[in-house]
Formats: structure tokens, sequence, C-alpha cells
């Protein structure tokens, strides 16, 4: 796809952004499936029903842009995708684990709200006002995940890893003082 425009650009953004999302539907059952911690599990659920419907937002998107929805293979998702079942295969400890995951969703929100952030001006420049008005709502749907998860570490996930480290450690101390 040649890119001679800003028109074109979009269309690459959406096209990314719906292979993003596609993958997102793909990893967090098993994000959900690997969480120890069942509000956090639920959470990646609850992620998972609204990320099922960025898919369709964007697929109305790409209706009025006049394309058929198409995807351009992102890289980076797989990579960060990759990062969260190697971290799921160490296998640490059930509290360090959820922090992890929170950790790697987080991260993959972050990616996605800039690619939110971008196409949402571009949408309005090119004057797309409905699809602007469907990538701010899954902007902000990517916000709000986002700040659910960091609530969650910091009211009780990134403690429950950190008093598990404090008992390893501890542990450890015991068993040096048997030797």
């Amino acid at each position: 796809m040649k890119l001679e425009s800003l028109h074109d650009l979009f269309a690459l953004k959406i096209m990314a952004l719906y292979d993003i999302e596609s993958e997102i539907v793909k990893a967090l059952p098993k994000m959900a499936k690997a969480a120890t911690d069942p509000d956090l599990r639920q959470s990646f659920l609850d992620h998972l029903e609204e990320t099922r419907g960025h898919v369709e937002r964007l697929e109305a998107v790409f209706s009025e842009i006049g394309m058929k929805p198409k995807k351009t293979k992102v890289m980076a998702i797989r990579g960060l995708v990759e990062d969260t079942q190697w971290l799921i295969k160490e296998e640490p400890s059930p509290a360090a684990l959820d922090a992890g995951l929170i950790a790697s969703a987080r991260y993959v929100e972050h990616y996605e709200m800039a690619g939110y952030l971008s196409s949402v001006v571009w949408a309005k420049l090119l004057g797309y006002s409905e699809a602007a008005k469907l990538l701010q709502a899954t902007l902000e749907e990517e916000k709000a995940a986002d700040e659910k998860l960091a609530k969650a570490a910091e009211e009780s996930i990134n403690e429950k890893a950190l008093v598990d480290t404090e008992e390893d450690e501890n542990t450890e101390d015991d068993l040096d003082e048997d030797e």
C-alpha cells in the first residue's frame, strides 16, 4: 500500500488497529486463564468483551471510509503477546504472575491508546466524523481499562507480590540458618 496522503496513512492505521485488536481477542482468554486473582481474571474477561466491540467498531470505520475490513500484520503486538506468554511459562508465584500480567496488559493498553489517539485526530481532519466518534469511544474504553488495571495493581496485586517476595526471602534466611 502506497502512503501518498493522510487518508492512506489513516487507512493503514485502521488496518493495524484491526490486527492489534484481533490479536488481543486471542490473547485475553489465555491471560484470564493464567490470572490467579479472581477480580483480575474477571477484568480480563470483561475487557475481552469490550475488545470484541472494538473489532466491530473498526469494521464500522472501514465501512465509513469505503474499505472492506483488512488487517496489516503488526509485529509489535505479537511481541507484547509473546512477552506475556513468556511470563506465564516462567511460572512465577501466583501474586508475582498477577502483577506481571497487569504490567503486560498495561503495555498493551498504552500501545493501543497511542494508535487510537492519532487515528481520532486523523479521522477528524479527514472529515470522518462518525469514525472519529467510534475511535474516541474505543480510546476511552482503553483508558478506563488501563486505569482499572493500575488501580488493581496499586490497591492489592503489587502488595501481594511484595508480601510473597518477603516471605520467600524469610524462607531462604531460615534455610540458611538451618545449614
